[in-house]
């Protein structure tokens, strides 16, 4: 049986691990792939839209110079996921040690918050003004 932490997510992904879009941080979930050609590398996996999940792969830049810095990132079938965690070998960090892990490797997530904000924003403005012309 696989460790959890606090809110249910595995630390060591088994199959048996639901990957559960609603129970899912919408930010994603950070951990470390261990096989494959990515094997060393941190991946950043996060809900998208519909069925379709992001992969976002970096090596560490604090270890690896920019000319050798592996980085790379796809969309996947919520239905291959699980698949691909398991040929990665992927154990999530901790979830204490996650957003400063994220910041130190991605820091993608204060990008999405700013475009969502920016969205949301644009989305009043037109609502208001929709409103006003009633």
């Amino acid at each position: 049986m696989p460790q959890t932490d606090s809110l249910g997510w595995c630390e060591i992904f088994q199959p048996p691990c639901p990957l559960d879009r609603a129970t899912w941080p919408d930010d994603g979930r950070v951990g470390r792939i261990t096989k494959g050609d990515y094997a060393g590398a941190y991946l950043l996996l996060a809900p998208e839209v519909d069925d379709l999940w992001g992969f976002y792969i970096s090596d560490d830049p604090r270890i690896h110079k920019e000319d050798s810095l592996r980085a790379d990132d796809y969309f996947a079938l919520e239905e291959a996921v699980a698949h691909l965690l398991e040929e990665m070998g992927v154990e999530w960090v901790k979830e204490s040690e996650d957003v400063r892990i994220e910041i130190e490797i991605f820091d993608i997530r204060s990008q999405w918050r700013k475009s969502r904000r920016r969205r949301d924003r644009m989305e009043s403005l037109l609502n208001f003004l929709l409103r006003r012309r009633r």
